[in-house]
């Protein structure tokens, strides 16, 4: 009876000390986000000159203690002619070492896309956007509870329209455009731990 008491005794007292530590592993990974917005700058139709459309993007994940911040996020991108709403997973290298410091941030997921220019006489509109991946370069401000960036890179970008237009006769084409969204990106934003 006893021997089953200390045995009982070590068990719960290994048991807890695993516990403690598994703790205090969980309190040096913390949440963060970020809300981020700017400015997409490229050639929409070229020779009207670069256009200047609107760029947001919130970011919501787990900081590492090395550094490193994994996490999903959703935004969206106005053009020209398109309205593009990207979900992404997130990759950013920040080391946190000093108040203010330079990262490198790899966004990569599925833009769903809404095309807003008019067709004449379409009967059936498909309209699809596509994968993006975009690399950024930033400068972070602060490294306490909240913290502001300044970032740029460059975002990839691609979608297309389908539509078959009104026909009088015969079986109807169906006609498919292609568009290379790729643009330069500027942006500012804030975040918290």
């Amino acid at each position: 009876m006893t021997i089953r008491l200390i045995i009982a005794c070590l068990l719960v007292s290994l048991g807890n000390n695993s516990f403690a530590q598994q703790d205090s592993v969980r309190q040096r990974v913390s949440y963060y986000n970020s809300f981020v917005a700017g400015t997409l700058i490229g050639c929409g139709e070229c020779a009207n000159g670069k256009d200047f459309t609107f760029s947001f993007l919130t970011l919501h994940g787990i900081k590492f203690p090395t550094g490193v911040k994994i996490a999903l996020g959703a935004g969206m991108d106005v053009y020209h002619d398109w309205r593009l709403f990207p979900l992404v997973g997130s990759i950013t290298i920040d080391s946190e070492l000093r108040d203010n410091a330079v990262y490198v941030q790899l966004n990569s997921g599925y833009s769903w896309g809404r095309y807003i220019y008019p067709l004449e006489n379409e009967i059936y509109l498909r309209q699809k956007g596509g994968f993006v991946v975009n690399p950024m370069i930033g400068y972070r401000v602060g490294r306490g509870k909240s913290r502001m960036y300044i970032q740029a890179g460059y975002k990839f970008q691609y979608a297309n329209v389908s539509y078959t237009p009104a026909w009088w006769w015969g079986l109807p084409p169906t006609i498919t455009r292609e568009y290379d969204l790729s643009r330069v990106v500027v942006q500012m934003g804030f975040g918290f731990r």
